[in-house]
């Protein structure tokens, strides 16, 4: 690299950490808040990344998304502070990394590096989205698989006669699964004074199923209604769902079958690499 291209991007490294500089400065009276979440890197100076977002205008459209997925397992002050973290994070990033990229650019003169170096600030910019979708569907995995056993205990128990809110507060303490806790959550919730609307509603939001806001639709029908049919009903859903889980399962191996396919076939071409281009060696 050329002494006047060095000199520019050293120039612009510059530049950049002192107006990183000055947004440090005159977000020094915001208190960041501190959700100690690991997937945030220098969250102390997320301040910092929300006054340049709000200084240039830059609006977060995944903002509201967030907020969405994010109360599926947390409180709402605890959503929306993280939601709000999540805004800050990349603008913090590219404020306070970029002068770093710059001035090792301009010292080693490494295309290859300062594009790895690029990559990994983009990386970051979107981990946080990356450790929530993969978060939500370890949990979803989760109710899918123990959905179908709830329903069973659920069936049997109404159909011996005991009534639809004790039986559904048994099965919740009948293991420490993620569904059986956000059924005692919502057993609990109730027992300190919600309404059972207001329970069930908060239930389908932390549980954002298909299966499980049919089986919330039934259940808010027997709590107005009644009727004999409520146990013969449980029993076809989760006959259904049984075969829901069975074909999920079967997708999920089918899946894996294909992911280890892809390091077979990268060891069959290395494999004919190294018989074929030593026999055409011998050729030339």
């Amino acid at each position: 690299m050329e002494l006047k291209t060095r000199i520019l991007f050293m120039g612009a490294a510059t530049g950049w950490t002192l107006t990183a500089l000055l947004f440090l400065l005159l977000s020094g009276k915001q208190k960041p808040v501190l959700t100690r979440k690991p997937v945030f890197v220098l969250e102390p100076l997320f301040p910092a990344g929300r006054l340049l977002r709000k200084t240039l205008h830059l609006p977060d459209r995944q903002e509201k998304n967030r907020l969405r997925k994010l109360l599926e397992f947390n409180s709402p002050a605890e959503a929306r502070d993280i939601a709000r973290n999540a805004s800050a994070a990349s603008g913090t990033y590219w404020l306070m990394l970029m002068p770093v990229l710059l001035m090792v650019f301009a010292l080693s003169g490494s295309v290859g590096l300062f594009l790895l170096e690029l990559a990994l600030l983009v990386f970051l910019s979107v981990l946080f989205d990356l450790w929530l979708d993969r978060e939500l569907k370890k949990r979803h995995d989760a109710f899918r698989t123990e959905f179908p056993s709830m329903l069973t205990e659920l069936a049997l128990m109404v159909g011996v006669g005991i009534p639809a809110s004790s039986a559904l507060d048994r099965v919740s303490l009948a293991s420490d699964g993620l569904l059986y806790q956000e059924l005692r959550r919502s057993v609990e919730n109730q027992k300190n004074g919600m309404t059972a609307e207001q329970a069930l509603e908060e239930l389908s939001t932390r549980v954002p199923l298909r299966e499980m806001r049919k089986f919330i639709s039934l259940y808010r029908q027997n709590q107005v209604k009644g009727g004999p049919d409520f146990a013969l009903l449980l029993d076809e859903m989760a006959a259904g769902a049984w075969v829901q889980r069975k074909n999920h399962a079967r997708a999920q191996g089918e899946l894996a079958e294909q992911k280890l396919l892809i390091p077979t076939v990268l060891m069959f071409i290395g494999i004919l690499l190294i018989v074929i281009v030593p026999a055409f060696r011998n050729i030339l």
